[in-house]
């Protein structure tokens, strides 16, 4: 096996370049390789550490034994749970005792508590009534409707019965209604206009009216097909195409 080559002439030159056999082996490292290196490591991402505030109670590190000591002698004391005494209850309607100084049936007793329960002062109870008119209009769309307190007005005080047509037709002729000031003074807004304005319907029909046939493209397309609205439409236009009758030119020569 051969180490290496040597370049030169030993007599012409003092200097000899000797080539190791494993280089001249070694295939050339692709550029990429670098580029691999460079970017195959790690982020090292550097984030501020942000200080810590100890409060009052707080301490930087581990308690000593120092501490321990000192936090067992105030748990003795402090954290201990207290015995609470409870005050017994009296007895107020003991017989032979009590308040009242004599003994109370228990009869006696539920009629007590039947007076003890009425209140001093019994008020009447409180008739809310419901002021709300029945002309309400909606102002302004998507906000409540406008409370008009001043409406309905007391209707006017009609007889009972006219003795002729004519009285009747007067009566009516005459009548006026007030009329408030704020009403004089106001300007009707375009929706009062539009609301003021009577609802026009379509006339009733004097007899019913059939369904509407639909067109042969107007046809909905049925359940359970896998057309799309687009598909049905092209496939009925398919359909007309080839319901038409053929028209054979060549063929009219016998029938002329």
């Amino acid at each position: 096996m051969v180490s290496g080559i040597n370049i030169g002439d030993a007599r012409a030159a003092k200097t000899v370049l000797t080539i190791p056999t494993d280089e001249i082996n070694q295939k050339p490292v692709p550029s990429w390789v670098e580029w691999v290196e460079r970017n195959s490591k790690p982020l090292v991402r550097k984030r501020h550490r942000e200080e810590r505030i100890l409060t009052k109670w707080q301490k930087k590190g581990p308690m000593k034994k120092k501490d321990w000591k000192k936090f067992y002698h105030w748990a003795t004391t402090k954290a201990a749970p207290q015995e609470r005494t409870f005050k017994e209850a009296e007895n107020l309607y003991q017989a032979g005792g009590g308040k009242a100084g004599g003994s109370m049936d228990w009869m006696d007793l539920d009629e007590k508590l039947v007076e003890l329960a009425k209140p001093r002062i019994v008020n009447k109870k409180h008739q809310f009534h419901d002021d709300d008119s029945p002309y309400n209009p909606v102002i302004t769309v998507g906000q409540p409707p406008h409370r008009d307190r001043g409406r309905p007005f007391q209707p006017p005080s009609v007889p009972c019965c006219f003795q002729h047509n004519e009285v009747e037709a007067e009566f009516w002729s005459q009548l006026r209604f007030p009329v408030r000031k704020e009403a004089l003074k106001g300007q009707a807004s375009p929706r009062i206009i539009d609301l003021a304005k009577p609802r026009t319907l379509p006339p009733t029909p004097h007899c019913p009216i059939p369904p509407k046939t639909p067109g042969p493209l107007d046809v909905p397309p049925p359940k359970r097909k896998k057309f799309t609205p687009q598909g049905w439409r092209l496939h009925q236009i398919r359909l007309t195409y080839l319901s038409q009758p053929m028209n054979r030119g060549h063929y009219e020569y016998f029938y002329l």
